[in-house]
């Protein structure tokens, strides 16, 4: 568990739980309670809409697809 000094701010790490159980007591130490994190992943995007070359524009290949 860690555990932050409300005076500095900075942060401790204990693994013992007698050291846990006496720094729950300490009052100058905040238990530092972690929330676990969660990844969502983006939905891919389908488009349908299909893009024509105008008039004014040439395709990729160079050509002019509305002569």
């Amino acid at each position: 568990m860690k555990f932050k000094c409300n005076q500095s701010g900075n942060t401790i790490e204990f693994f013992q739980e007698h050291e846990i159980a006496e720094m729950r007591k300490h009052g100058g130490y905040t238990e530092v309670v972690e929330a676990p994190v969660v990844v969502q992943e983006a939905a891919p995007v389908k488009s349908t809409k299909k893009s024509k070359v105008t008039a004014d524009e040439t395709s990729i290949d160079g050509d002019d697809s509305n002569s």
